[in-house]
């Protein structure tokens, strides 16, 4: 036990970034500035096992597994916005409407980790969700609220078909 692996705050800089489907991070785009944080949430469902010679479950077997990526990204940029709306941006424009087209991204994330080491978050293949807001309000900074479906990447290993996480040798940049 120790204080040291308690983190608390997310990153000083280049906390989120996004590439194209299996590109590396150094071809991702910063997202830039974050606000509220970077949520991860992971759902299991499981099918119980059970026969009449005892009372409980005998095994568990997952049946389904889901994970999401949500965050708020305080740069309200015609390209952040794409991010989760999908579409083309040109010069000062942003067209969207039919996503069937969008292609999967890979996120990375590079927060804080124990003893005020660096953790990366590679989630291999995400598509946003659909679930999406931005609020313009007159006392407060808009944000781009977006939500991303971590994907199965088939490419991978069946014990790392999601992503990976890593505790990194090195400070986080200031």
């Amino acid at each position: 036990m120790s204080s040291t692996n308690i983190v608390v705050g997310v990153a000083g800089t280049g906390a989120l970034k996004a590439a194209a489907y299996g590109e590396p991070e150094s071809n991702g785009r910063d997202l830039g500035f974050i606000k509220g944080g970077i949520s991860i949430e992971h759902e299991e469902s499981s099918y119980e096992i059970k026969v009449d010679q005892f009372l409980g479950a005998i095994d568990k077997i997952t049946t389904d597994e889901a994970m999401k990526i949500k965050f708020s990204l305080a740069e309200a940029t015609l390209e952040n916005i794409a991010l989760a709306l999908g579409g083309l941006v040109g010069e000062n424009t942003l067209e969207f409407g039919d996503k069937t087209q969008t292609l999967p991204l890979t996120l990375y994330a590079n927060v804080k980790g124990p003893n005020g080491l660096a953790r990366k978050y590679t989630f291999w293949k995400c598509r946003p969700s659909g679930k999406t807001a931005q609020v313009y309000k007159r006392d407060g900074e808009t944000l781009i609220e977006i939500e991303f479906d971590v994907l199965c990447d088939i490419t991978k290993a069946q014990n790392k078909r999601f992503g990976k996480i890593e505790d990194l040798e090195q400070d986080l940049p200031a």
